[in-house]
Formats: structure tokens, sequence, C-alpha cells
């Protein structure tokens, strides 16, 4: 059985894993834990920030001034509060 998952994730589709007392990994609680895909990507608290690299586009960082915040833009168009960099 193969999962469709080409729709964004809804916030309650987010597994948020606690990799440090300042580094989150973000998955995709409709792909199976043992699939990579499930990753969307990583947020780790730098300084006054939130940085998120997005696995759809790890080039381009996203600050945001909480966690809260930083993990909703995985499931939904939320702005951030800096201008993302580009490397």
């Amino acid at each position: 059985m193969t999962l469709i998952t080409s729709a964004p994730p809804l916030a309650a589709d987010i597994r948020i894993s606690i990799l440090s007392d300042h580094e989150w990994r973000i998955c995709d609680r409709r792909v199976p834990d043992t699939n990579a895909e499930s990753v969307l990507g990583y947020v780790e608290k730098t300084g006054d920030f939130y940085e998120v690299m997005k696995l759809s586009s790890p080039r381009q960082l996203l600050y945001f001034t909480d966690l809260e915040h930083a993990v909703e833009c995985f499931s939904s168009a939320v702005t951030p509060v800096t201008v993302s960099r580009l490397l």
C-alpha cells in the first residue's frame, strides 16, 4: 500500500523529535518513521532566532523568533521574521 503525501502536512501531521536542547527534527507522521522521506527538515536555536532548514529547499534558511512558528512553517505558509538567506 502506498501513502499519498503530496499534499503539505497539516499541523496534526507534524512530529517533533528532540535532538538536543537546541535542535529538533521535524517529520511527517503520515510517513513511517523508518522511511527517510518522513523527515521534513530541522530547526536549530541560534542566538535569538530559530533557524529552519526545510529539506524541500535546503539552501534557503528561514528565521523565526519562537519555536512554535518555526514548526508551523512546515505545515503552512507562515512568514519568517527575517529575510531568508540564500547560501
